[in-house]
This record gives structure tokens, sequence and C-alpha cells, in this order.
């Protein structure tokens, strides 16, 4: 260690009193001040290129320091978004406590009569499959700080809905539902809010036609938390997700530029467009683009196809939706796709998995679609 008693001109060598000679008669010349108005002139120009070439020379540092930061806080920098920062599990955004995590799953109508639906574009996570009668229904879930004035139509509920709203510790929001899901349902630990017994927490707009009319909001939706003392958030399973750190990295966009979805009728089938300019995926549905009724085009950071054993059940056409177990699946990002496996064991959420590793799949930070289909055939790209 350093003696701080020391000083540098105690210690000075018959080489440094020959530069300091040489210093001092520098400065009795106009040399001497000429050079310095010369390096003065450089470094003003220097400083002034920095100020005006913007973001590029800024964003550098921010993100060393950003870096370094997160090195700090225990990342290993490797791509991905340290897993030792509270997040939320379903889109990956920071939490300052996993009370904020407090979500809804709506069962939402997805007919031609029903569109556009309310909302829609600002669901975190949305599944979409099918039900009787060759359609599909989507099941949206929400954070309970959103500010949503107007969900909906609301409709009934399936028992896939129900395993799946389970993976969240989430409340259910429907209007009933099958036999197979109200029978889910009782046997179920979730919280649920029903138009048939509950309607005080929804409302039918009169210039609809039903079924396709019934809406809630979140200000209803917080209120049923607040009558039934269901604040507390219920999340209880591994919320270790990985979530790429996109923020800090160049993403090299692949070039699979369209997803298309058949649902076995072309009202239904779906395509989902990559935008290079946002890095999301655009969704049309049928005829055209599919807006929510803000007129907002829908969008998905991370769009997934789910692939598992679809069976009919009934003379009805009510569908049977395996959602435990193992199977394959398509993970669409930044315009490219890749194998995986998916892997869901009981009531704990379905995870993504490397084929080749088994470790679970980062999904970029935003929203995600989860197409649930029974066929690989039904999906070209």
């Amino acid at each position: 260690m350093l003696d701080p008693e020391s000083k540098t001109v105690r210690r000075q060598t018959d080489a440094r009193r020959a530069v300091f000679a040489i210093g001092a008669d520098f400065w009795r010349g106009s040399a001497g001040w000429v050079l310095v108005l010369a390096m003065l002139l450089v470094g003003v120009a220097a400083i002034s290129f920095t100020y005006w070439s913007g973001d590029d020379a800024c964003g550098l540092v921010s993100t060393e320091l950003e870096l370094s930061e997160l090195a700090e806080a225990g990342s290993t920098i490797n791509g991905l978004l340290p897993s030792d920062q509270l997040r939320s599990v379903v889109d990956g955004r920071s939490l300052v406590d996993r009370e904020e995590e407090r979500l809804f799953t709506v069962v939402l109508d997805n007919i031609a009569e029903a569109r556009p639906a309310a909302s829609i574009a600002t669901a975190t996570l949305v599944w979409e499959a099918p039900v009787e009668g060759g359609i599909t229904r989507l099941l949206a879930l929400f954070r309970d700080d959103a500010d949503l004035r107007r969900i909906g139509p609301v409709r009934s509920v399936r028992p896939y809905f129900v395993d799946w709203t389970e993976e969240y510790g989430a409340v259910l929001t429907h209007v009933g539902g099958s036999p197979q899901a109200l029978s889910r349902l009782h046997s179920s630990d979730l919280f649920e809010l029903d138009e048939m017994r509950q309607g005080g927490y929804f409302w039918r707009d009169r210039s609809r036609s039903a079924p396709h009319n019934v809406y809630t909001s979140s200000d209803l939706l917080h209120e049923a938390l607040v009558d039934y003392g269901e604040l507390e958030s219920n999340i209880d399973l591994d919320t270790n997700r990985p979530f790429k750190m996109s923020n800090l990295e160049t993403v090299d966009y692949g070039d699979v530029k369209e997803i298309e979805i058949s649902f076995g009728s072309p009202d239904f089938d779906v395509t989902w467009a990559f935008d290079a300019d946002t890095g999301t995926y655009l969704r049309h549905q049928g005829a055209g683009k599919f807006l929510d009724e803000s007129q907002t085009l829908v969008a998905a950071d991370n769009v997934i196809v789910q692939i598992t054993d679809i069976s009919v059940i009934d003379s009805i056409g009510r569908r049977s939706i395996r959602t435990s177990g193992i199977g394959s699946a398509l993970l669409f990002q930044d315009g490219r796709v890749k194998e995986v496996h998916w892997s869901k064991v009981e009531n704990d959420r379905t995870r993504f998995l490397d084929i080749e590793t088994s470790d679970e799949l980062p999904l970029n930070v935003g929203t995600t679609w989860i197409e649930v289909v029974g066929e690989t055939k039904a999906v070209s790209y």
C-alpha cells in the first residue's frame, strides 16, 4: 500500500528534473502557447462531435453501464434478463411487488358478429382454441392494474380454458359454460366471476345482439376482488420464466414473414405478418386486419403454435383438448421459427422447451399469443 505522506515531489529522479526544466523553457516561448491553443481547439472539436453525433455515442456508454449494472446484479449477460429481478411471469415487465401480479382471464367471443372485441389489443397473453361449431374462442389474460373501460364480448367457458387459467392463478371471467367446464370449475380452487350468478359485475350492450353483447371493465373486476376479499395475488407457481434482454441487443430479424394458421373455416383462419419496423407480428383474420374496438391492430411479440390432441366429445361438437403432458410446438420470434417441445405438469404453467437441451426457451418481453391446433399441417410459414 502507498504511504499517503509520500509525495511525488520528494521522489523526483534526474530524468523528472530534466522534464520539468524543459517545461519551464517551454512556457517562456510563444511556441508552447500555440501548441496549447491547438490542443484546446482539438478538444472542443471532439466534444462537439460527440454531442452532435447524438444517441450512438451516448447509447454506447449507456449500454456499457447497463451491462455493468446487470453483471453486478448477478446476471450472466447471456442475452437474458437477470433472473434475480422481480418480473412478471406473463410478459417480463418489472414488478415492485408480487402483489401487483393479480390477473384476470376473460373468455372472449370471436365470431364475426362479435368483432371487433373490446380491449383485446391490450391483453398480455391470449390463447386461441377451437370450440364447437367450427369456430374459435379466445382466452385473454389481463392485469388488475390495466385501465380498461370495456372488455368483451364475454362468452361461456370450456374446460381447457380453466386449465390455462389455473397456470397463472387468475380470476376466470365468463358467462356460464359447457357442462364439462362447470364441472371442472367445481373441482378447482380458482376464483371465478360468472355473469349468470354475479351479473352486477357485467352489463349488456343493447346496441348489439345477444349473446354477443356482454361486457365488463377493469373497474368492475377490481370491485369484485374487493367485494370478495380476493385482492391478494395467488400466483404460487415457479415464476422464473426467462425473457430475452432484447433492449440491450441488436436483433437480427429472420425471413419468416408470415404465419398462416387454419382452423378449418376461412372466417377463422389466421395470418400473422411480421413487421420488421416494430419487431412484432400483426394479426389478420378472415378477410382483413384484426382490430380491437379502438381500431388498434392486434400485435404480438411472440406467437406460439401449440400442437396437441383435439377430439369431438358429443353431438353438439364440443371439443376435448389435451393441455397436460408433452407435445410439439412452433415458436415464432423476430421473424424466425424454432421447433420446440411443450410440457405441462398438473396445474403448473406450460413451458416451451429446447428439443436438444430441454431448457425453457426465453420469450420476448411483451405480448404472447398461443394458437392451439390439432395437427402440424394446420400451420404454414
